[in-house]
């Protein structure tokens, strides 16, 4: 949900050079593990078609091949609803509802406080965290209350674990100063290891109104941006082999044009460590359908 337009890099802060590939020999202090990211185009409230698409689009993929796997930003259903009237036939029971069925990722039923949810579940398909989304974006807003803030939790064969929507490593309401990097500051604070995000972000528009904005390189720097806490963090502590912290940041967003506004793909997994330039260590095209798997 990119506002470029509103949203410009400082001087001091160019986007442009915020991303390296990744090193032919990519090592770092987290366990082996091969990370997922499902990047497809949904159909807008035809959740049992979206579910049969991600489910095609993992079939290759059989036990051991992946160890985290994230999906975009209300995958199954779509993202762009106008009204709670529109939404509601939607929302789920956290542990009855189908998307929980699927793979335990549940947005809450048929209560008057409505959020915008993210789950965590475990090997052994039990639900750990759900988390709710602390900072709205405005198609959000017209349904959806905040979540009560950003979280960890500590996983034992992955360390501390951050979740995240899209919207929340933006400025809180675009109002709040750029500089602030709410999110970025909260998970270096916390020493975060992994950052999950499920996002549904937006294609930025070109000068002349056009969907012709910003490449997904753009958007994929855009993100490493409001991360920039977690990279100063990483290179002062990389003094010593004992203080070096790595993080590592997932973000899987959605591609495809769903009720007037085009979202601009780029699943990625950077590597914030070491430095302030990220390591791009896999991403997704801004039209391409698939899952990138990335073993670390």
């Amino acid at each position: 949900m990119s506002e470029f337009k509103c949203l410009q890099a400082p001087p001091l802060l160019s986007r442009s050079h915020l991303i390296s590939p990744a090193p032919s020999s990519f090592s770092q202090s987290l366990s082996s593990m091969k990370i997922a990211c499902c990047q497809l185009e949904p159909a807008w409230g035809d959740r049992q078609s979206n579910m049969a698409k991600a489910d095609q689009l993992l079939l290759r993929y059989g036990a051991g091949d992946i160890d985290i796997l994230v999906l975009p930003e209300m995958a199954f259903t779509g993202y762009v609803f106008k009204s709670i009237e529109e939404v509601d036939p939607y929302l789920e029971d956290t542990t009855t509802g189908p998307s929980v069925t699927w793979a335990k990722h549940q947005a809450h039923g048929d209560r008057i406080v409505r959020y915008n949810s993210q789950c965590f579940v475990n090997r052994k398909g039990e639900l750990i965290k759900t988390y709710r989304k602390a900072f709205l974006y405005e198609t959000d807003e017209l349904w959806a209350s905040e979540g009560p803030g950003f979280d960890t939790i500590d996983i034992p064969e992955l360390g501390k674990v951050g979740l995240g929507i899209c919207m929340d490593i933006n400025p809180y309401q675009f109002k709040a100063d750029f500089h602030d990097f709410e999110y970025g500051h909260y998970h270096s604070d916390a020493k975060t290891k992994i950052l999950l995000c499920s996002m549904a972000w937006l294609k930025s528009k070109g000068k002349d109104g056009s969907s012709n904005g910003d490449t997904v390189m753009d958007t994929i720097n855009y993100w490493a941006l409001r991360l920039l806490p977690l990279m100063r963090q990483s290179a002062a502590d990389g003094d010593s082999d004992e203080t070096e912290h790595h993080t590592l940041f997932v973000a899987c967003n959605r591609i495809g044009t769903e009720r007037g506004v085009t979202y601009a793909g780029g699943s990625s997994v950077l590597d914030l460590s070491h430095s302030e330039k990220a390591q791009l260590l896999g991403h997704l095209k801004a039209d391409e359908e698939g899952v990138l798997v990335i073993d670390t």
